[in-house]
């Protein structure tokens, strides 16, 4: 029998940054039996369509009701699927319930906190070591032994084909229920005086705003959205460590419009503390604007980025299949 068979896995992720992480892990968990358990939206319903999946909502902290109407749906899914280990990339908002439950019935859970994150954790990664619960982390963290580096969890992107001649920038503000007004306005803009001279793709979300200047529309599949980022001039974005690391894989240069609270572009405003964009500006690869008069100083300056940023998930790979290899040895 194959010892591979022994174990099933449970996959969980926020959709969004955090479910785009958990695939580049595609290699590990394909060698095993495994599910999902995602929210829904037209990423996780186009990439799940062939796997095993559950979509549950997504909770917040700031109402805490939300996560007692995940227990049953999650535990249910624990009945019916038995999984032997739960690896989770998180964040909170999905992967908490599923934690308590994995340990509450003994089973091992592995979280990996988001690429996001360079000098500090998530909520939910400090959560975590502060009960003592070991983490991996895709950024090297000297101070906490709980804290486990592995590397970035994103495959380097080799085969494939880029339109060097393309004549349109994508402007993309992600999913959040939150508008992001202030970021389609300023590249519109920006359309009017002539800065932008390319033709303009928006993706709004859920940002309604008309212009007459762009091709603007909602949301489209991730496969249109990859196609956008691989062949744009060049991207400017909210701080998103999916929209960032597709640009980096593909070679794209970007621009990043950091959410403001105090523009209710948040609703809390320890929300998004993500310092990735800063950490990629300190190494040449971005730009990080805050106002419309920095975002036309950058796209004035676009050529002056870097491409080339390489991925190796090699080590987080290995040090997942040692870990279910252990498990395997010790049954």
């Amino acid at each position: 029998m194959n010892e591979n068979n022994k174990i099933n896995i449970g996959l969980v992720s926020t959709a969004g940054g955090h479910f785009e992480q958990m695939t580049n892990l595609s290699d590990f968990y394909s060698l095993y039996s495994h599910f999902w358990i995602t929210n829904k939206n037209k990423q996780t319903e186009s990439l799940l369509n062939k796997e095993r999946m559950y979509f549950i909502k997504s909770a917040h902290f700031k109402k805490p009701w939300t996560y007692l109407w995940q227990i049953l749906p999650v535990f249910k899914i624990f009945i019916k699927e038995r999984p032997t280990h739960i690896i989770s990339t998180g964040s909170g908002r999905t992967s908490f319930i599923p934690f308590l439950i994995a340990r509450l019935l003994k089973i091992k859970f592995i979280y990996i906190d988001t690429f996001s994150r360079v000098n500090g954790h998530s909520k939910f990664g400090e959560f975590l070591l502060k009960i003592g619960h070991k983490i991996f982390t895709q950024w090297e963290d000297l101070k906490n032994k709980n804290a486990i580096y592995i590397g970035p969890i994103f495959k380097n992107q080799n085969n494939f084909h880029k339109n060097n001649d393309s004549n349109f920038i994508f402007v993309t503000v992600g999913t959040r229920s939150e508008p992001f007004t202030r970021l389609i306005k300023s590249v519109d803009e920006l359309i009017k005086k002539g800065v932008i001279k390319e033709d303009v793709i928006i993706q709004a979300g859920h940002t309604k705003y008309k212009t007459e200047k762009a091709k603007v529309f909602d949301f489209c599949s991730p496969e249109k959205i990859e196609n956008y980022i691989l062949n744009a001039r060049y991207v400017i974005t909210q701080e998103s460590a999916g929209i960032g690391t597709l640009c980096l894989k593909y070679g794209t240069k970007f621009i990043v419009m950091p959410r403001d609270y105090k523009y209710k572009e948040l609703p809390v405003k320890s929300d998004m503390k993500e310092d990735l964009h800063l950490k990629l500006q300190d190494m040449g690869y971005t730009k990080v604007v805050n106002n419309l008069e920095e975002m036309e100083k950058a796209i004035k300056e676009i050529d002056k980025l870097k491409v080339g940023f390489k991925f190796d998930n090699t080590l987080a790979i290995q040090t997942l299949k040692q870990i279910i290899g252990a498990e395997i040895s010790n049954q």
